[in-house]
């Protein structure tokens, strides 16, 4: 009976050790290990809360908040985190433990799977995992989303998106985006902004660029030769940014016609010839459109130098997430080892007496 006892001790023991592992342990918390409190302050702008716990079908944070809170804000400050991998998914179910914010900020964890919920306005999942995004029609109504950042994801298309009627600004930079679908940007009467910089195009549907559309971004894509603007018309786009491509022309009659309001335009470190830059300059100084360095230059990139932080905080983020994967694997074989431990003391004080 005194051995049951003893193992019995130590079985309570190993659990409570396994739960001390458990990764939703750190932050502001109530008296309940998954109960969050927004970081002090931070609840009159936006709910603050750096270690939260969410896997759909699985035990999970609660967020405890005012009522007034309609920002959040998680996985923030990133140095506060322990791990990384606390939350997959966003859909209606962490929206709701959220309280249904108007605004969600849940960026450099491992989120892979996104399901937008109507009342959403503003979102950042830029840095995670995502490859699917779900916004399906809904019974006629509309999803209130206006500001949408995917940026260093894991996005092949923009298909998913065509239903987000309201968006003004739209980036997708950093994803493996291989095809648009024109019809999608049709879709976006309110678009302003769009960003897909550093994708696999080889196209671009420029006929069906909103009206509405501002700025655009497409570098470091891989359009290549010669680039028309057939089709197109964007009376209110004021930049157009197509900077690290594989160009050696283009058609700056038809663009100027095509966007007869634009103030800037991007063609830093594309092939155009020295002769071909030199008329494509003197035709933007006439129309007082400001550029970069037209021609081709054999010397090291300027992209390293001015914008290369957005490429050296990506990749420093990804060692970061292949140390915590190595460390949650690590964590995991010790738990089995010490479950397995606890087992086998447990079956040998239970044969002890036999």
């Amino acid at each position: 009976m005194m051995a049951i006892t003893v193992a019995t001790s130590e079985c309570v023991f190993v659990f409570l050790l396994f739960l001390q592992h458990l990764p939703a342990g750190s932050g502001n918390f109530t008296n309940t290990l998954w109960a969050h409190q927004c970081d002090p302050g931070s609840e009159i702008f936006a709910c603050t809360v750096p270690n939260f716990f969410y896997k759909p079908n699985h035990n999970h944070s609660t967020l405890v908040a005012p009522g007034t809170v309609r920002k959040v804000r998680l996985a923030y400050p990133r140095d506060k985190i322990l791990l990384r991998d606390n939350i997959v998914a966003y859909d209606a179910v962490l929206h709701e433990i959220l309280k249904r914010p108007r605004a969600v900020q849940i960026e450099n964890v491992i989120i892979k799977t996104v399901d937008l919920p109507l009342d959403l306005e503003y979102a950042d999942f830029s840095s995670n995992l995502i490859a699917t995004v779900s916004a399906p029609e809904v019974n006629g109504s509309e999803y209130a989303l206006r500001y949408l950042d995917l940026q260093y994801n894991r996005l092949t298309a923009i298909d998913s998106l065509r239903t987000l009627v309201h968006l003004e600004t739209l980036l997708l930079a950093h994803n493996r985006i291989v095809v648009v679908d024109g019809s999608v940007l049709k879709g976006f009467p309110k678009l302003s902004g769009l960003h897909l910089g550093a994708n696999q195009l080889e196209e671009f549907p420029y006929a069906d660029l909103p009206a509405t559309l501002e700025w655009l971004v497409l570098c470091r894509n891989d359009f290549a030769n010669v680039l028309e603007f057939t089709g197109m018309y964007a009376p209110a786009l004021k930049l157009l940014n197509l900077q690290d491509n594989f160009l050696n022309s283009l058609n700056i009659d038809s663009l100027l016609a095509a966007a007869p309001n634009l103030k800037e335009l991007l063609l830093r470190n594309d092939f155009i010839a020295i002769d071909g830059a030199s008329e494509i300059e003197h035709k933007l100084q006439e129309a007082g459109i400001a550029h970069d360095k037209l021609a081709h230059s054999d010397q090291e990139s300027d992209y390293d130098e001015e914008d290369g932080d957005g490429d050296s905080y990506h990749h420093t983020n990804q060692k970061h997430q292949a140390r915590e994967y190595i460390f949650s694997g690590l964590l995991a074989l010790m738990n089995v080892c010490v479950m397995a431990w606890g087992g086998f003391r447990l079956y040998k004080a239970l044969h002890s007496d036999k």
